[in-house]
C-alpha cells in the first residue's frame, strides 16, 4: 500500500527481534524491516526514513552513540526512536534520551505492553504531522511517502496527482477564515469519497494537496473531482456573487479586479512514463504539468506524455502582449519598456485589428485603454475577447470610475488613468506568471 508505515528493528542478535517483528506486523498497514548491521541500518533510515526505530542494546558500540549517529542523520522526517537494554539504571536511561531516544525499555519489557507503547508512538507521529484543519498528513511525511515508495517500489507504477485549490486566498479574504475552512473541509470529503485505502492523500500548502496513486485510476479521479467540486463550490458564494458569476476583489479605493470562483487545477505524472531518481523530479513535473490546467477556467486536470516538460511550455506561451492604446507616445513607452523585460509586444490604436492581432500573434494578455466617449463599444470588445480566447488576461485601463460595468465585460483587471507605470507592469508580470 502506498501510505504503509515501516518500522525498523536495530538488533545484531536477530533472534531477540523475531516476536516483535510478528506482533507488530498483524497490522496489515505496517511493514518491518529488520537490520544487524549499523552500516545497513544507515542506508535503511537514509533510503526509507522509517516512521519508528527499535534499536536493541546489544552492537558492539555503545547504544549512546548509536543514537546520536541515527539523530545526525539528515532526513525529511524525525522517526520516533525506542531502545531496549538490559541496563535499567536512571543514569543510563538518561544518557540515552539525551543521545535523542524517544523511549527507554528493558529487556524484560511485557511484549503486549511494549506493542502498545509502539503504537501509541506512532499514533502520536501521526496526529502531530497532521494539519490542523483537515487532519491530513502536512508536507514533510507527503515527501516522505514519495521518497519511500520510489525507493520500495510498492507498486509497479505510480502517479503523483499534484491538486491546487485555485482562487482559494481571495476567496478567505472575502468571506473570512471559517467559511474558508468548510470550503476546503467539503473539498477533502470530495476527495476521499474518490480513494481507497490503498491509496494516499496529503496536504503541502494551505490549499495545495497531494494524491498518490496508480495509473489506472488517476484520470478517473481527476474527472471525478473537477466534475464533483464545480458542482459544489458555487454554494459557498453570496447570492449577490453567484449572479454575478466572480468575485469583486478590490486592492484600493481605484484597483478593482475580477477574481473567478474557486476551481481545482490537477497535474499527473507517472512513473509508467518517466523515471524519477527522486521524490523532488516527482513533484516538479506533477507541478509543470498542473501550470497548463491553471490556463483554462473552471476544473481543469492535466495528465503528463513521454517528454512533457510542462514548465517549458509556459514559458513559451506566457509572453506575448497586444497594447490597445490611442495615445502613440503612450503606447510608444509601454511597448519598449515591456520590451526590455523580455516580453514580445504587440501595438494596435483601432479596436477593430484586435482579434486579427491575437489571432496572428498568438496573444497571452491585453491592455485596453478605454476613452471615456466610446466605453460601451470597447467593453463589448472586451466581451469578445473572454468569451472566444478564455485564457486571454484582459486588463482594462479608463476614465470610466463604473468597477463592477467594466468587469462584467470579462476584464481581469482594472486599472483607473492617470496610473503609475511601475503599477500596470506589476499586474502584467503577475498575470502572465500565473501567480493570480
Amino acid at each position: 500500500m502506498l501510505s504503509e508505515l515501516i518500522i525498523l528493528i536495530l538488533d545484531s542478535r536477530k533472534l531477540e527481534s523475531s516476536h516483535y517483528h510478528n506482533i507488530v506486523e498483524q497490522d496489515s498497514n505496517i511493514q518491518v524491516i529488520t537490520a544487524d548491521d549499523l552500516e545497513k541500518a544507515g542506508e535503511i533510515i537514509e533510503k526509507y526514513e522509517p516512521d519508528l526505530i527499535l534499536a536493541y542494546d546489544n552492537f558492539n558500540e555503545n547504544i549512546t552513540e548509536i543514537c546520536t549517529e541515527i539523530r545526525n542523520q539528515k532526513s525529511l522526517y524525525r522517526s520516533t526512536l525506542v531502545v531496549l537494554s538490559e541496563e535499567q539504571s536512571l543514569e543510563k536511561k538518561l544518557e540515552v534520551i539525551k543521545a535523542g531516544a524517544d523511549d527507554f525499555h528493558g529487556m524484560n519489557v511485557n511484549n503486549e505492553e511494549l506493542s502498545l507503547r509502539l503504537f501509541a508512538h506512532l499514533r502520536r507521529n501521526i496526529e502531530a504531522l497532521s494539519d490542523t484543519v483537515t487532519k491530513l498528513p502536512v508536507a514533510s511525511t507527503v515527501y516522505k511517502v514519495i521518497k519511500r515508495n520510489l525507493e520500495l517500489k510498492t507498486t509497479k507504477f505510480m502517479t503523483v496527482m499534484n491538486i491546487d485549490v485555485d482562487n482559494y486566498i481571495s476567496y478567505k479574504e472575502i468571506y473570512g477564515y471559517i467559511a474558508a475552512e468548510k470550503l476546503i473541509q467539503t473539498f477533502i470529503a470530495i476527495v476521499k469519497t474518490s480513494i481507497n485505502e490503498n491509496d494516499f492523500l496529503g496536504q503541502i500548502s494551505e490549499n495545495g494537496f497531494i494524491i498518490l496513486t496508480t495509473p489506472e485510476k488517476a484520470e478517473k479521479i481527476a474527472m471525478f473531482l473537477s466534475y464533483s467540486f464545480d458542482g459544489v463550490a458555487p454554494k459557498f458564494y453570496s447570492n449577490e456573487d453567484a449572479e454575478r458569476g466572480y468575485l469583486l476583489l478590490t486592492g484600493d479605493d481605484k484597483i478593482g479586479r475580477r477574481m473567478p470562483f474557486v476551481s481545482v487545477s490537477i497535474g499527473i505524472a507517472s512513473n509508467r512514463y518517466n523515471s524519477f531518481s527522486n521524490y523532488q523530479e516527482a513533484l516538479n513535473l506533477s507541478k509543470s504539468v498542473q501550470r497548463l490546467a491553471k490556463f483554462k477556467s473552471g476544473s481543469c486536470w492535466v495528465n503528463d506524455r513521454p517528454k512533457l516538460s510542462g514548465g517549458d511550455v509556459v514559458k513559451q506561451v506566457q509572453n506575448k502582449i497586444l497594447i490597445v492604446e490611442k495615445d502613440a507616445a503612450l503606447a510608444y513607452l509601454l511597448s519598449t519598456t515591456l520590451e526590455m523585460q523580455g516580453y514580445k509586444v504587440e501595438t494596435v490604436n483601432n479596436i477593430g485589428e484586435i482579434i486579427k492581432n491575437i489571432e496572428k500573434n498568438k496573444i497571452n494578455l491585453v491592455v485596453l485603454d478605454i476613452p471615456q466617449e466610446n466605453s460601451d463599444k470597447e467593453l463589448e470588445i472586451c466581451k469578445v475577447i473572454k468569451q472566444k480566447y478564455t485564457n486571454i488576461k484582459v486588463i482594462v485601463s479608463t476614465v470610466n470610475r463604473n468597477k463592477e460595468k467594466i468587469l462584467d465585460s470579462g476584464a481581469d483587471l482594472y486599472i483607473p488613468k492617470p496610473y503609475e507605470l511601475t503599477t500596470l507592469f506589476n499586474w502584467i508580470d503577475r498575470f502572465l506568471k500565473n501567480e493570480i
